[in-house]
């Protein structure tokens, strides 16, 4: 246990001393105040300084766009009274033929033009069409509802009413006696991300680590002074609580910024950073022990190779099992309660995401988490054990790589 212990401090404070660590800590910390700080500092002064001066609606602050138009058969009776019905504020430059609609969009002197055949049937002209172009849709929509109106007008009907009739919606209740999945979508989603960017980074970080001791020779008085055990132990929960403190750190920022700034936002973010103390349980606890499971995988594979530039190679293997349960929790997310989820939740490779998912988004009784925790803790405790005694002998075996049943042969001789 001494051993073990001064493995962990000495592997934490070489985190803590290091500069890129510390400096990607401070600036992502700043960065997710910024990002929830800034807009909510904007919108809070735009709701102060707003009030009455804005008498004109939605519209008095929307932007001006400047359209040509040719209505060849005068389909359109009234051009500003269309440019409402767009939603926008629009100014109207009448052509006289098609080629003056062409040269205004191409001078720039209009975002775009509408060559009106009749009201069904019409040319959108633009020079580039970029993705957030809305102008076709919106002139599609008033169109469509002119032309309603003529046609319910020609048979004696009032427009108006029919079209307040259609607006018509039901009025109700959702009870839900669960969870609500919808609006736990956004944190469950950010969560699993965490959890996939920590194990990347520091399950390549385990690795390097014991590559770099091996490649330079001081992995040999290590393993002489120190038991294999102790070694691979406190390297992987050294590098677990290192990731668990930046994110405690980083998402301490953004919650503690959202607090603050909340009324600006209006509540908006509440679906991401409302998190029930269940949630955040199941993603420490389910989390850090399927981080623990993929490090002490990483810690061995680094073992069995003496160069830093073949350990993306040696892990290959790890990091397909982790992308394939990363994948699984994506799309188990549409249906957190079916069976794909299920079985996901006991496997251990895949239940770090799969009970987490659960547990944030669906149904799960209390002995399933109870086998599922038991099965990932056992489950932790085999690959470190087996990483520990492939560590002790792989990291005596120099050359080439050595393949993982090749050492699991070894080590069953012995």
């Amino acid at each position: 246990m001494k051993q073990f212990l001064t493995v962990l401090k000495f592997e934490l404070s070489n985190y803590f001393k290091n500069k890129s660590f510390v400096v990607t800590t401070v600036l992502l910390m700043v960065l997710a105040v910024g990002i929830i700080a800034v807009p909510g500092f904007l919108m809070g002064r735009d709701s102060s300084s707003g009030g009455d001066s804005n008498t004109g609606g939605n519209s008095a602050g929307a932007e001006q766009k400047t359209v040509a138009v040719l209505d060849e058969n005068g389909s359109i009776a009234d051009l500003n009274s269309f440019g409402a019905a767009m939603g926008m504020q629009i100014d109207w430059t009448e052509c006289s033929d098609q080629k003056q609609v062409e040269d205004a969009v191409n001078d720039g002197t209009a975002e775009a033009g509408f060559i009106v055949e009749d009201l069904l049937h019409y040319t959108y002209v633009v020079e580039n069409r970029s993705m957030s172009d809305t102008l076709q849709e919106a002139f599609s929509q008033a169109a469509s509802a002119a032309y309603r109106a003529q046609v319910l007008e020609g048979e004696g009907l009032d427009a108006a009413e029919i079209e307040t009739l259609y607006q018509i919606q039901p009025e109700y209740e959702t009870q839900i006696l669960g969870k609500d999945s919808v609006s736990n979508y956004a944190y469950t989603y950010m969560l699993i991300m965490i959890l996939y960017f920590l194990l990347i980074f520091y399950g390549q970080m385990i690795a390097t680590s014991v590559t770099s001791e091996k490649s330079n020779r001081a992995i040999e008085i290590l393993v002489t002074s120190v038991d294999s055990n102790g070694l691979i132990f406190g390297k992987v929960l050294a590098g677990a609580v290192a990731g668990l403190i930046q994110c405690v750190l980083i998402l301490g920022s953004a919650v503690g910024a959202y607090q603050i700034f909340r009324e600006s936002w209006g509540g908006m973010l509440d679906m991401l950073f409302q998190i029930p103390g269940s949630v955040w349980a199941a993603f420490v606890v389910f989390g850090m022990m399927g981080y623990l499971l993929y490090a002490f995988c990483f810690g061995m594979l680094g073992a069995l190779v003496s160069k830093t530039e073949d350990i993306s190679k040696a892990s290959m293997p790890v990091m397909m099992i982790y992308l394939v349960s990363f994948f699984i929790a994506l799309f188990g997310m549409n249906d957190s309660n079916g069976m794909l989820m299920r079985v996901a939740s006991f496997i251990p490779f895949t239940s770090s995401n799969g009970m987490l998912i659960r547990i944030a988004m669906g149904s799960v009784e209390m002995w399933e988490i109870l086998i599922s925790g038991i099965l990932l803790a056992v489950s932790c405790v085999i690959a470190g054990v087996l990483a520990a005694k492939i560590f002790r002998f792989g990291t005596l075996m120099y050359g080439n790589p050595i393949k993982f049943t090749a050492a699991l042969k070894k080590i069953r001789e012995k």
